[in-house]
């Protein structure tokens, strides 16, 4: 491969990966765009996970809404780890039995073929309250 190709093929994949990233900030709130861009340049191979989890959280979620964190254990210098939070108003044991169907069926085989424990789904409650 010569350095022309070399640098086409560099520059196809972060085409793809900013294209994957644009998509992705259409299916979720980003908390921080900036560090989670770059969350996901480091983690690549968690991209087509997180808008693969968009589909299969939405089918059991449908009203709810979807954010992507960067959160870090202050415990373990340097460590960095990115969570999909699901915003519900729904009660909570019907939310967690959602979110076991979730996992029995999809994350748990997902998850760890992949990421490492670098991406994770968490709940959140809404207040009803205005």
């Amino acid at each position: 491969m010569t350095i022309t190709q070399d640098a086409g093929v560099k520059s196809k994949a972060f085409d793809d990966l900013i294209n994957s990233f644009n998509e992705i900030r259409t299916l979720y709130t980003i908390a921080d765009s900036r560090e989670t861009f770059k969350f996901i340049i480091e983690q690549q191979i968690i991209t087509s996970l997180i808008i693969e989890a968009h589909d299969k959280i939405t089918a059991l979620f449908p009203e709810e809404k979807l954010g992507l964190e960067i959160k870090t254990d202050p415990e373990i210098p340097g460590s960095r780890t990115l969570w999909i939070n699901i915003y519900t108003k729904i009660e909570v044991d019907e939310a967690f039995d959602k979110l076991m169907i979730l996992d029995d069926t999809w994350w748990v085989e997902a998850v760890t073929s992949v990421t490492k424990n670098k991406l994770h789904i968490n709940l959140e409650w809404e207040s009803n309250e205005i």
